[in-house]
Formats: structure tokens, C-alpha cells, sequence
């Protein structure tokens, strides 16, 4: 059997001051699997709640859902100052430094929304940053005969393949299900499914797995291999699909590298303003 199914995790509560509630996924129960994700969180969102900050090393996504009653405004040191419309994404290629913001485009107007960070690999950290956006009417979308709905945000599904193109190879699907959805997962690819709303059965050769609102499974293929997702129920769940780089992981606050040496040498690039700088808004 090529695809290994992962144990099913939840996305725990979690609050932020008095404008930010979310759901944050437990990565490490799902061990190496989730490998390129390194962070998670769907959250709502109804005023500024961080200041300006810095990435480097990985990819920020920021995906507002079709619901939400309100935009994301995106700012960085690339000089970028956007809303991310509901249905938009932008996606934030830190590689070797940038600073960002986001916060509710109109304060009190609530964001539904889902941040993801996404490594990038040791040959791929230093790349310069770059911001990578679609709007909601240029993702493409893919209705099957059971009534599934497919936005591919990222990647190709069957014939549909979005415009963004990120420096690793990366599926990111947003999936309306009414019956039974079918990915093929690439050779040598982690893949997890988040659950947004209602219930699926995720299913490989013979493993199932019941998965309900704010929990996650993930798998791993070493040979390309079919993941079967039924609903039980009408559900929303979102579909990631990286290559694990298979590499040292070292962690510090809004920097993922290899070792210490490169943490050193992110923060030093921030300290000496090398990642550019954003006033906060007043």
C-alpha cells in the first residue's frame, strides 16, 4: 500500500484579545506527515489584533473563505497594500525576509479566514520574497456529475490548474463535497485534509477514517496513489499537498530554517532592516 493514513487530530479552540478567535491544528499529532505545513489556523477575525512583523524561510498563506462577511488588507515591505477579498489568497513567499501585516480591512467587520505556513526547503530559503495573489473570480473551479465543488487555489485538479505558482510544488483545493471526491496524490507527497464544516470519511486501499468539523488527517505516498474523500453529510474541507523536504527543522518565532546558524542570520537581516519595515497604521 503506497498511502499511509495518519491518525485523526483536532484543531484546538484558541482566543487572541478581544478581536481574534480560531482554531489551531495540532501539526505534531500528525508527526512527519503534515510536512510542508508547519502551521495552521482558522480563525475569525474582527480587528487589528498583531503588529507588523517578519517571515523568512517559508510561505504565509492567507485564504479568506467565500463566507466571510468581511476582507483581509495585506501589507508588506515589498510595498503591497491590498484587501483579500472573500474567495481570495495571497500568498506570501518569505524566502530570505520580509515584514507584513494583516488585520480587517473595516474594523468590527469580521474575517473568516485560514493562515497556513508552508517550508520551504534549505536550496530555497534565501530566495528573494515575493507576493503571489489570485482574486476570487481567477481561481479556478471544477464541478463534478455527484455535485462536488472544487476551488484549486493551488496546483492542478484534473483538467484545472491555477495561475499561482509557488517555489515548491504545492495543492491547495478548497472542496464544497456533496458525495464521493477523489485526489490523486503525486509520488513522494504528504497530503492533508482539514475539515470546515459537516463530516467525510477519508479513505486509502483499506483504511478509513471518520473525520468531522476542526480535525484533520494526513497521509503520506511514496508512490502516486488515490485519496478518496465521501461526505457523510454536505462538508467543506480543505486539501494541502507538499513534498516533505525532508530536512533539520529550527524554530524561532516567525522564522523557520535548518539549524541556528540560519536563525542567527534571519534575525540579523531584520535587525538591520535588510527585510524592509512597515509603520504600523494609526
Amino acid at each position: 500500500m503506497s498511502l499511509i493514513l495518519s491518525p485523526v487530530v483536532n484543531a484546538e479552540a484558541a482566543t487572541l484579545g478581544g478581536h481574534f478567535s480560531g482554531h489551531r491544528l495540532d501539526l505534531a499529532g500528525l508527526g512527519d506527515f503534515a510536512s510542508p505545513v508547519m502551521g495552521f489556523d482558522q480563525y475569525r477575525m474582527s480587528g487589528p489584533t498583531f503588529a507588523p512583523h517578519p517571515h523568512a524561510g517559508f510561505s504565509a498563506v492567507s485564504y479568506v473563505f467565500e463566507d466571510s462577511p468581511g476582507g483581509l488588507r495585506n501589507r508588506d515591505s515589498l510595498q503591497h497594500d491590498l484587501v483579500i477579498e472573500p474567495g481570495a489568497m495571497v500568498w506570501t513567499q518569505a524566502g530570505s525576509g520580509v515584514v507584513h501585516d494583516e488585520f480587517p480591512a473595516r474594523t468590527g467587520e469580521e474575517v473568516h479566514g485560514v493562515q497556513i505556513f508552508i517550508n520551504l526547503p534549505r536550496r530555497k530559503k534565501d530566495l528573494p520574497p515575493r507576493m503571489l495573489a489570485i482574486a476570487p473570480a481567477d481561481v479556478p473551479e471544477v464541478v463534478d456529475a455527484a455535485g462536488n465543488r472544487t476551488r484549486v487555489l493551488t496546483g492542478r485538479f484534473t483538467d484545472a490548474a491555477s495561475p499561482v505558482e509557488p517555489a515548491e510544488p504545492f495543492d491547495l483545493f478548497d472542496v464544497t463535497a456533496r458525495g464521493a471526491w477523489r485526489f490523486r496524490v503525486p509520488a513522494r507527497r504528504n497530503v492533508l485534509v482539514y475539515v470546515l464544516s459537516g463530516a467525510v470519511e477519508v479513505g486509502a486501499g483499506d483504511q478509513v477514517r471518520q473525520v468531522e468539523a476542526f480535525q484533520a488527517v494526513a497521509g503520506q505516498a511514496d508512490e502516486e496513489d488515490d485519496l478518496h474523500v465521501k461526505a457523510r453529510e454536505p462538508a467543506q474541507f480543505l486539501l494541502l499537498s507538499g513534498t516533505d523536504p525532508r530536512e533539520p527543522v529550527a524554530v524561532y518565532g516567525p522564522f523557520i530554517m535548518n539549524d541556528q546558524a540560519q536563525l542567527t542570520a534571519a534575525f540579523e537581516r531584520y535587525r538591520r532592516g535588510e527585510m524592509g519595515r512597515l509603520s504600523p497604521i494609526t
